[in-house]
């Protein structure tokens, strides 16, 4: 019993994690179309297990001409608390650039019943120069494949990812907006998540918005600081079936994502878009779905 809890928890906080990059690695200020400088973004997500409600995910960020700035929480609990309660704050910062983000620096905080953990790394000019990681991590675990220090150069955080997907703009192709490779690093994990364009879907959004949503697929490919024989991490690098549904905000020349879909060994974690608002200086309008 305490075996399959303990797997059902890691899954859940597997799906999560790798559904939650998804969504802060999608949407992008926009350099063409319809150009959203010195937007504000504010959106909350469902997150669902199995079509069962179990917590949420909001994000506020900025992401201005020459810098942006990130912050997140998330929650999830199963049986009011009593079988899983998990809570994690991250925020990250850096520099705006032509040739995507520059990080400065990336934190992440988690809290359950029985433990917590808080990383923080601190970057220059995509090289990851400092790690702290309480409590500290043992060195060399057993079974993980060691992260060296080409691991760590031309990476961006999980929060600056948001950037990576620059160029965008609402009037986009689904092959513009899908075909993006984002390299990865947690501050415990090396990965990339390879994007590529898997067909549309026809949406009608709480905003207003019908229309379609590109449907993109992902594939999570680990490179370093995982366990080479774990079973939830051998299974998410095969899993063929993870997405995410891009949705355009027109008057901000976004694509955001509406829903975000993770199959796992023992269910499937959904995200999906409860409410978003983006102020955009350049579009002089607000969204709220």
């Amino acid at each position: 019993m305490n075996a399959a809890r303990a797997k059902l928890r890691r899954c859940l906080v597997g799906a999560f994690a790798l559904g939650a990059t998804l969504m802060l690695a999608a949407p992008a200020s926009a350099q063409s179309d319809t150009p959203a400088k010195n937007a504000k973004v504010r959106a909350e997500y469902a997150i669902n297990f199995n079509g069962i409600n179990i917590g949420d995910f909001k994000l506020n960020g900025t992401l201005a001409t020459t810098e942006y700035s990130m912050t997140a929480h998330a929650s999830i609990s199963l049986l009011a608390g009593m079988l899983f309660d998990w809570n994690g704050n991250t925020n990250a910062s850096g520099r705006m650039m032509s040739r995507g983000p520059i990080p400065y620096s990336y934190s992440f905080l988690y809290k359950t019943s029985d433990k917590s953990e808080r990383i923080d790394i601190r970057f220059s000019n995509n090289v990851v120069q400092e790690i702290a990681v309480n409590p500290p991590s043992r060195a060399g675990a057993a079974g993980r494949v060691p992260i060296t220090r080409k691991h760590m150069q031309n990476v961006v955080d999980p929060l600056s990812a948001v950037v990576m997907l620059a160029n965008i703009g609402s009037n986009k192709s689904g092959a513009e907006v899908c075909g993006k490779r984002l390299p990865i690093f947690d501050g415990k994990a090396r990965y990339d998540l390879q994007l590529s364009l898997k067909g549309t879907k026809a949406i009608s959004a709480p905003n207003g918005y019908k229309g379609s949503a590109y449907v993109c697929k992902v594939k999570f490919i680990p490179i370093a600081g995982h366990r080479a024989a774990d079973d939830e991490a051998n299974f998410a690098a095969k899993n063929e079936g993870i997405e995410v549904w891009m949705m355009p905000v027109q008057q901000a020349g976004l694509y955001v994502p509406y829903y975000i879909y993770v199959p796992t060994p023992v269910g499937t974690a959904t995200l999906t878009s409860s409410a978003i608002k983006v102020d955009a200086a350049d579009a002089r309008r607000a969204l709220i779905q």
